[in-house]
């Protein structure tokens, strides 16, 4: 019986002809984007939750400033890591500190000298892998990953890198800095991408102590609690409320500073290790949005592609009409036939199934540039099976039932005589054509916004001029090298600052000015620059003049236009202003320049003169001599450093990192916008054939009276544009609140213009009159001796 189902199955498929192909190749298409796609929202759902005890891990965040001014960070100061450790807060089982490593980046390992990127490179206290647990140690001692003070701890990648072998343990790598060598101590399996820690070298929290000078009126770093730079986690007991931990270590810093200006104090939160990846540390979930975003056109592709199948498999229900009366005439019952074509249907999808996972296998290179993953997606996987098997049966749900059960019911009378499909069934087509290219059009609009809203990012004023520019990592040689490639003919300008524009300056809230309301307290970014930073750069002073060369400046600062409005300073050029212990005063006020995402506000900024901080060189190259000016560059490194690799970057690459999340949701709606597209049209090209097919009589009926071909293209086309303008009526609205929801993430936004409705539009009816017209055209110019006599 089976057998005999599945040859009858067959063999309808295979008689379809270019119907099933678009069938099978529409569904295939929109299977393999959308399970690519949930994948993809898998993965970012799950994050750390490979972690054994994930759910009762938590990072302390700390909170700074109070209403507007109020502030979050995902950090906070070694002591607090040092009391979660200590056993004096009840309900933490253990506890651990993670921190970024900006001491040094080349490493030697043999005769060969590497240098790595700061967030590749971080610190942790030792018992890091008991804390967490999901790490997978490949070589060593999970108990003690650094067994002497001078370990270090590889992930695999690294270890083949350096070494050739996965297994170094006791082989020795050298910081080129200080000339110290390190053993290995272990060896972690790569991370994985769902991970929110990424570090690939990590030494012990005990070198970061060894190194620490002091800062202001603490010696130790485990008693520095004005340094905000530790990520310090905690494994809480069963039951325990992860607020009243947080409220206990507040205490506990509130009582060793014991200030009388509470407004100076930190208060501390607590994270969930699984939020991390898609909440900001306030709560806001920006990740979490764009993870819905992308789960719901996932559903939207999948929907289209199944409303596709309908409005063709609908469509030729009349070419079944008789088959379906003569089986029924002859006893077959409606639940035999149903069975019948749900395996046709079931066939259908199970071939679209196979080819979906051939175009996914050819995808996955796009996809991985695309996201910045490394897809592990094989047929090996159950879990991969799970979403293929699970993407199947919804498909079958949406799109096969509802043809078998309709094409089952026909009134074996009204199929003998060919009419088995009802108006309200026709209707039922258009309202799927209306859903579909709503959807569609709205892809398309939603495309569109986010094309200008990038466009306008890239093209905003920054408050400076970063063209031609390139920044080199000089450490403590930053003004011996900036000054001998001052003289250098390629090189018009050179200037240096404590670190690059986008990579993050300090922040702090110790500060003093006149008119400072008492109490108040919020965070204002910090910046070392040299003395000419602010004009080479290209900024604009609003007020006041520039620092001079030399030391008569050491005390002097310039701030931007929004730290001026945030602290409330009128006539601010020579009102004091003490930063740290620096009791000097504001000589100039620079116009807001940008250095951080669009969707935050510029920060306020202190600019002031350190030159032993600057590690950060800039070097302008005079109009076409990049080339040059880098070939110089790199030739004075090697005299001055031969021990380090030179290694630069252009400004413009940098500040194309900051949108790179924009950038791929732009690629990302292009990119599903195309397939929304493409699969509307099979589906309206299939039914503008059938509809052509179904009037063949009354066109060649026309010819013979004298209609000409315009007016018979423009009779066919006419009632799918009229669908098509509905279509544009109901999308417009939805997709404007949704992108309009999206735009307000940003702290810079466009806004969305009336044109963009208008093109939007237009470009639905375009695509759907090119796509009716074709058939359209065919059926207008078929001789009408022919199509007569085929009646």
């Amino acid at each position: 019986m089976l057998t005999n189902t599945l040859k009858l199955a067959w063999r309808n498929l295979t008689a379809g002809g270019w119907y099933s192909v678009l069938n099978v190749g529409g569904l295939a298409v929109v299977l393999a984007v959308s399970v690519l796609l949930l994948w993809w929202v898998k993965d970012e759902l799950t994050f750390d939750r490979f972690h054994p005890a994930a759910d009762r891990i938590y990072r302390i965040n700390s909170r700074h400033g109070t209403g507007a001014d109020e502030q979050y960070w995902q950090s906070c100061p070694a002591p607090i890591g040092v009391a979660a450790m200590s056993g004096r807060v009840p309900g933490i089982e253990k506890a651990t500190r993670l921190a970024g490593l900006y001491d040094f980046n080349s490493l030697r390992a043999g005769n060969q000298t590497y240098a790595e990127k700061s967030n590749d490179l971080g610190y942790a206290d030792e018992n890091f892998l008991d804390v967490f647990g999901g790490f997978r140690v490949l070589y060593g001692n999970i108990a003690q990953p650094f067994p002497t003070p001078n370990s270090v701890v590889l992930t695999e990648a690294m270890a083949l890198k350096y070494f050739g072998t996965a297994n170094a343990v006791g082989k020795t790598l050298t910081v080129v800095d200080s000339n110290r060598v390190f053993s290995v101590g272990a060896v972690l399996a790569d991370l994985p991408d769902n991970s929110s820690y990424h570090r690939k070298i990590i030494f012990p929290m005990s070198l970061r102590k060894r190194l620490f000078t002091g800062n202001g009126p603490w010696k130790l770093m485990d008693d520095d609690w004005g340094n905000f730079s530790f990520a310090t986690y905690v494994k809480v007991a069963p039951g325990v409320d992860p607020a009243r931990v947080a409220k206990t270590l507040t205490d506990i810093q509130n009582k060793a500073r014991n200030t009388s200006e509470p407004g100076q104090l930190s208060t501390y939160t607590t994270q969930a290790l699984t939020t991390l990846h898609l909440y900001e540390p306030d709560g806001h979930d920006t990740g979490l949005q764009q993870v819905r975003m992308m789960g719901l056109i996932a559903l939207l592709l999948l929907s289209i592609g199944c409303i596709n199948y309908v409005n063709l498999t609908t469509a030729r229900a009349t070419r079944r009409a008789r088959e379906v009366g003569v089986r029924k005439v002859v006893g077959a019952e409606s639940g035999h036939l149903m069975g019948q074509l749900l395996v046709e249907s079931l066939l259908t999808l199970a071939l679209s199934l196979v080819l979906a996972v051939g175009l996914i296998q050819l995808m996955i290179p796009f996809y991985r540039d695309l996201t910045g993953k490394t897809l592990g997606f094989s047929l090996l996987d159950p879990q991969v099976w799970l979403f293929l098997v699970g993407a199947l049966l919804v498909t079958l749900l949406l799109a096969g039932v509802y043809p078998a059960l309709l094409i089952a019911r026909f009134d074996p009378i009204r199929s003998l005589r060919g009419r088995g499909v009802t108006g309200s069934q026709a209707g039922l087509r258009r309202v799927l054509v209306v859903t579909q290219f709503a959807l569609a059009t709205g892809l398309i609009f939603s495309t569109l916004v986010i094309g200008n809203q990038l466009s306008f990012l890239q093209k905003r004023e920054l408050g400076f001029n970063k063209t031609h520019i390139f920044t080199i990592q000089t450490n403590d040689k930053t003004e011996a090298f900036r000054k001998a490639l001052a003289n250098e003919s390629s090189v018009e300008h050179t200037a240096s600052a404590t670190t690059e524009l986008t990579s993050g300056m300090g922040s702090t809230s110790d500060t003093e000015w006149d008119e400072k309301t008492p109490g108040r307290n919020f965070m204002m970014n910090q910046m070392s620059v040299s003395h000419n930073f602010v004009q080479d750069m290209g900024m604009t002073l609003v007020a006041g003049r520039n620092f001079r060369e030399g030391k008569a400046d050491s005390l002097s600062f310039i701030v931007n236009e929004t730290a001026i409005r945030d602290m409330g300073i009128s006539n601010p050029i020579g009102k004091r202003f003490k930063l740290h212990d620096w009791n000097g005063q504001i000589i100039g006020v620079v116009k807001d320049f940008v250095f951080s995402s669009a969707r935050e506000k510029v920060p306020p900024t202190i600019l002031f003169l350190r030159p032993e901080w600057n590690g950060t060189l800039y070097v302008r190259a005079t109009g076409q001599n990049t080339k040059q000016a880098l070939a110089t560059a790199e030739r004075i490194w090697k005299q001055n450093s031969p021990q380090y690799p030179f290694e630069y970057r252009f400004l413009d690459d940098a500040y194309d990192q900051l949108y790179k999340a924009e950038q791929r949701t732009g690629q990302l709606f292009r990119f599903f916008a195309g397939i929304a597209i493409l699969i509307s049209c099979l589906g309206l090209f299939g039914l503008a054939a059938y509809t052509a097919e179904q009037r063949t009589k009354e066109i060649g009926v026309r010819k013979v009276l004298g209609a000409s071909i315009p007016s018979i293209v423009g009779l066919l086309s006419k009632d799918f544009l009229t669908l098509v303008g509905v279509a544009i009526v109901i999308a417009s609205p939805v997709a404007w609140w949704a992108m309009n929801n999206w735009l307000h993430e940003f702290a810079y936004q466009i806004s969305i213009e009336w044109w963009v409705f208008a093109l939007a539009g237009l470009l639905a009816v375009g695509i759907a009159l090119l796509t009716v017209s074709f058939q359209s055209i065919r059926a207008a110019l078929m001789d009408p001796v022919k199509s007569l006599r085929s009646e």
